[in-house]
């Protein structure tokens, strides 16, 4: 099936921008007043369900010492790691821009990579390339989402553009496919799957979600929007419960217990603008980030998910940029977002660097902004490894994997040397895939 869409790229480089390599601390900068500003959320009488409350009481993502100074010191722990961090490598292994990314559950150092011509590769950022590679159909096949499957790690849940929800193996050699529309205006555009409960969901562009079993059998087809589905989560704690965002600007919490032909939703979250993402804290999974398309990061509390503040931030949508999404540190409640400057911003500066912007979720204030010292993409997607340490980015084409550096006196591996870079890893010399071929050459 090949979708009639435009296979128009987007560089996501600016070269009239400066360059921050030019500065002597490049990783570190100025925090811009713009990246300052949190818009306080009117207090108001909630209007409660009295059934309702009971059942979001056994939500168990509180923990009575996350206000204690061993919260305050492990966000103090995390920080200081995150401006410690640089880019150690950077990748190019598609013709096409970086549309999703997912760490395997049991190789630290293992990343799956997926792209708007449905490319996905799973790479050992210690390698300087990928060893496997499931080949995509080009235009028209973008990968919306993705999930590996923690059971048989080998294998890995997608959903894509080409209509497919399905399971493949690092080679696409071994494909069970659950779901396939048929038809080129329909197709799926998010996935997640509970292998506590061993369940799957799968939006899709009209508005519905799937619920089926981890083995592909239908369990029901619902409409939870009135438009496309951007996104479907379960919580991590609590695997009864599900996030759904849409275009509609709406997200809306479930309880998959619960599910019926006309459900209801625990709770509707009313935004602005159609959203692009709602996710759960990887730390305590009582709170929820959701990021709009235009300026608005924000987050709610459980267990009756109110809306505690609102950071504004621009991450304005553009048809060849991927959807800029913000996420979570997996230790703390820490926010992570790329920037895109919009001179219509207030607080704009002229010059206003692509940073990566990380916001204390506690009061919505920022904590500081890195950049790669060589590039000022735009940087989309970004996601730590389980533990917090290395960091990889999704900007434009380019795969970015950060890393802490220590100064001489500290502990410091050999092989994190970011003042040594290697070739493959400079601007120039990234290293790009020929399509349908599989080789590798460098960029000139």
């Amino acid at each position: 099936m090949t979708r009639n869409r435009s296979s128009k790229r987007c560089d996501n480089e600016d070269s009239n921008n400066e360059s921050p390599a030019d500065k002597p601390k490049s990783k570190r900068i100025k925090i811009s007043e713009a990246a300052k500003k949190v818009v306080p959320v009117p207090a108001k009488k909630p209007t409660v369900n009295v059934l309702r409350t009971l059942s979001d009481l056994s939500f168990q993502g509180w923990s009575p010492g996350r206000f204690s100074h061993g919260h305050k010191n492990l966000k103090l722990a995390a920080m200081n790691h995150v401006n410690k961090l640089r880019v150690v490598k950077g990748y190019r292994p598609f013709d096409r821009r970086i549309t999703f990314m997912t760490w395997h559950p049991k190789k630290p150092t293992v990343l799956a990579v997926g792209s708007k011509g449905g490319d996905i590769i799973f790479w050992d950022y210690n390698e300087p390339k990928h060893e496997h590679m499931i080949n995509g159909q080009g235009p028209g096949g973008s990968i919306q989402a993705m999930k590996f499957d923690v059971v048989d790690p080998s294998k890995i849940y997608t959903a894509s553009i080409t209509g497919l929800v399905c399971k493949q193996d690092f080679y696409g050699r071994n494909t069970q496919v659950f779901l396939e529309t048929d038809n080129k205006d329909h197709w799926y555009t998010s996935l997640d799957v509970s292998f506590t409960g061993k369940v799957m969901l799968a939006g899709d562009n009209k508005g519905y979600v799937r619920i089926l079993s981890v083995d592909g059998e239908q369990i029901s087809q619902i409409r939870l929007h009135k438009q496309k589905v951007t996104h479907a989560e379960f919580n991590p704690r609590e695997p009864w419960l599900i996030s759904t965002a849409s275009i509609d600007h709406t997200v809306k919490l479930w309880d998959i217990r619960n599910v019926k032909p006309k459900p209801e939703a625990l709770h509707i979250l009313n935004h602005n603008k159609p959203v692009n993402s709602a996710y759960f804290s990887l730390a305590h999974g009582n709170r929820l980030l959701t990021t709009d398309q235009h300026s608005e990061l924000r987050i709610y509390e459980g267990p009756l998910w109110n809306h505690a503040r609102t950071i504004a931030h621009p991450h304005r949508q553009f048809q060849h940029l991927t959807p800029i999404k913000a996420y979570w540190h997996p230790l703390e409640d820490i926010v992570i977002a790329g920037r895109y400057p919009d001179p219509n911003f207030p607080g704009y500066t002229t010059a206003e660097l692509r940073t990566i912007d990380f916001f204390d979720a506690d009061t919505g204030k920022i904590l500081t902004q890195i950049i790669p010292h060589f590039k000022n993409g735009i940087i989309s997607l970004n996601r730590f490894d389980a533990i917090g340490n290395v960091m990889v980015s999704g900007m434009g084409w380019d795969i970015l994997v950060w890393k802490p550096f220590y100064p001489d006196g500290q502990d410091e591996k050999e092989d994190d040397e970011p003042t040594k870079f290697k070739e493959a890893e400079t601007p120039e010399h990234f290293i790009k895939k020929k399509r349908g071929g599989g080789k590798t050459k460098k960029i000139d």
